[in-house]
């Protein structure tokens, strides 16, 4: 590898880690409490390091938001090449997005994220663009499903399946008890995801 690959390999790893110690910290601790410095910190390196690649907190914000993004899209993927039938690959994404509600960085960063954008305009903008990413993806799944439903209601139906998804982390999600009396809270969220896929 020539030098120049070398350095880019490695500035490239640097970001990956500035982004995933941003997001951790987004997601434990809350928008106001990050700062440049303590990112810096978690991710073990000098501020003005930090700074060479993220000038500002809004400019390292908005890249923890595309970063996380990008980390569903690659999810999506990796799916794919497990799956061996369009049901098998959506059945298991909607299921991976049911687990992942569990998980505690993904809850704090989703909690924060909401709470962020219903009173920043940037942070909805960015917000807005994560869900059109996450939507179409799922819109994507459900085309080979059912390749004679009308585009404008398998978007409607993506939004939906979304809504579902996002709704079973305020019951099941990270330290929330699960409901007594509800034990098939899961399957039933594929089930009902996969009808909205496949039917008319």
């Amino acid at each position: 590898m020539s030098t120049s690959k070398t350095r880019r390999a490695s500035s490239e790893e640097r970001i990956k880690e500035i982004l995933e110690a941003g997001r951790i910290m987004l997601s434990e601790e809350g928008y106001s409490e990050l700062s440049l410095r303590k990112v810096a910190a978690k991710a073990g390196i000098h501020l003005k390091t930090l700074q060479h690649y993220f000038p500002s907190k809004e400019e390292l914000i908005q890249s923890i938001l595309e970063y996380t993004d990008s980390l569903y899209s690659a999810a999506f993927e990796q799916l794919r090449l497990k799956s061996s039938t369009p049901t098998e690959h959506f059945k298991s994404y909607i299921n991976y997005l049911i687990v992942d509600d569990k998980d505690k960085q993904t809850a704090g960063f989703f909690y924060q994220l909401w709470a962020r954008a219903h009173s920043d305009e940037h942070a909805q903008k960015i917000m807005r663009k994560m869900y059109s990413n996450h939507t179409q993806n799922i819109a994507n799944l459900m085309q080979p499903l059912n390749p004679d439903l009308p585009e404008q209601v398998r978007k409607e139906r993506a939004y939906m399946i979304a809504s579902l998804i996002d709704g079973a982390m305020l019951h099941i999600g990270h330290g929330k008890k699960r409901p007594a009396g509800i034990k098939n809270f899961e399957k039933g969220i594929v089930e009902l995801a996969l009808n909205l896929a496949s039917n008319n």
